[in-house]
């Protein structure tokens, strides 16, 4: 059998505990550890390449995909353990992808902040949705939607809270928030997409079947 690289020793701890941390009422830490090793193992001349590229940035590049795509494993491998013993099936489950949060993200913050209920966010997000397009409440409740993403807006620092505020509810520019932060705009950029993701993790995270 082909051994695999000596980083991995590293990355599967690495990525296995930060997945148990989060599905640790559902999933072994040693388990999961176990499908991220059999899942190197099985494309170990793979991970040896990549890790083996002779440039600094790009090995360091190809590490981070690799452990991208390894959290993607060990994530299917807790959601599954947390269907079974949670009593339901994986295909239930729902996921918030970027796009709608973001277009719904607005209706929500202008809620938190003018005091309103979330009623009236419904109705504005429903007047805004462009003719043509699919309501995203398809395939569940508007409602529902908006206080999940109020609920996990309120969770986050008040740092990730402000940004936010001034990315989707004072539409503030990148150049702009740059300016505010004192950081260039790739920084800016950066900073705002880190606190998306953090209310699409409070969400339940981004799908990992895709």
């Amino acid at each position: 059998m082909t051994e695999i690289h000596p980083t991995m020793y590293d990355l599967v701890p690495s990525v296995a505990s930060s997945i148990w941390r989060r599905y640790n009422k559902f999933a072994e830490l040693d388990d999961i550890k176990q499908e991220c090793y059999i899942w190197a193992m099985q494309r170990a001349t793979y991970i040896t390449e990549q890790l083996s590229e002779p440039k600094a940035e790009e090995r360091k590049h190809n590490e981070s995909r690799l452990a991208w795509q390894m959290r993607r494993v060990a994530e299917r491998y807790a959601r599954k353990e947390k269907s079974i013993k949670s009593g339901y099936n994986t295909g239930d489950e729902a996921y918030y992808d970027q796009p709608t949060v973001g277009r719904l993200l607005p209706f929500v913050i202008a809620s938190i902040a003018n005091g309103t209920v979330l009623e009236v966010a419904q109705d504005m997000a429903l007047t805004d949705q462009p003719k043509g397009k699919s309501s995203p409440s398809e395939g569940g409740n508007l409602l529902v939607t908006l206080i999940d993403i109020k609920k996990a807006f309120v969770q986050l620092d008040v740092d990730d809270q402000l940004l936010l505020r001034l990315r989707y509810h004072e539409h503030y520019t990148l150049q702009q928030i740059g300016a505010h932060l004192e950081c260039a705009v790739s920084t800016a950029d950066r900073r705002c997409a880190s606190s998306l993701h953090k209310l699409i993790d409070y969400l339940g995270g981004r799908s990992p079947y895709n």
